[in-house]
């Protein structure tokens, strides 16, 4: 068993040790993406340049409205550049079966297929998918279900406006400017 002190000198070794790594990544064109330099400021200029569609249903009103705190968090722009469409499919996939052929367990599956559209000349620019799954459980209680499914939808939406963000930042990040 090790002492705490050699946990910590090892873990001081450690970071010594990754230093030279870490120095080494700028030079081989790491950036942040949201970092202060140039290039991460563009890349949050550009994504506040972004009109974010309406989604349907209750799941998309909430991917939108966390698409808007991430994308435009100053509000929607006067002059957009670009527009978000986003189309939100839902699964449900019943897991853990008992004896009786009751389930006890399930996955909630959002599936988010979005597209990145220039309103310069009404062409897209970068499309993709996105998907989270959630687990929850079965209970006896039906209040009890319902709830833990709503907390797997709100985990998955907040996943999925994350992942849309960062594609879709990252991108415009990369996009030569004209």
């Amino acid at each position: 068993m090790l002492s705490s002190d050699r946990i910590l000198r090892r873990r001081v070794l450690g970071l010594l040790a990754a230093g030279p790594a870490l120095v080494a990544l700028t030079g081989c064109g790491y950036r942040p993406l949201y970092g202060t330099s140039s290039k991460g400021a563009a890349a949050s200029g550009e994504l506040s340049k972004v009109r974010v569609g309406l989604i349907a249903n209750r799941a998309g009103q909430r991917l939108r409205n966390h698409l808007l705190d991430r994308m435009n968090p100053r509000g929607e722009p006067g002059v957009p550049a670009y527009s978000l469409s986003v189309d939100l499919a839902e699964a449900r996939q019943d897991l853990g079966v008992r004896k009786d052929e009751t389930r006890t367990r399930a996955n909630l599956i959002l599936t988010a297929a979005f597209q990145l559209r220039d309103l310069k000349n009404s062409r897209i620019i970068f499309a993709g998918n996105a998907q989270r799954v959630s687990s929850f459980n079965i209970s006896d209680a039906e209040f009890s279900t319902i709830s833990a499914e709503n907390a797997a939808r709100r985990r998955s939406v907040e996943g999925l406006a994350d992942e849309i963000t960062q594609r879709v930042a990252v991108f415009l990040n990369r996009k030569p400017t004209a």
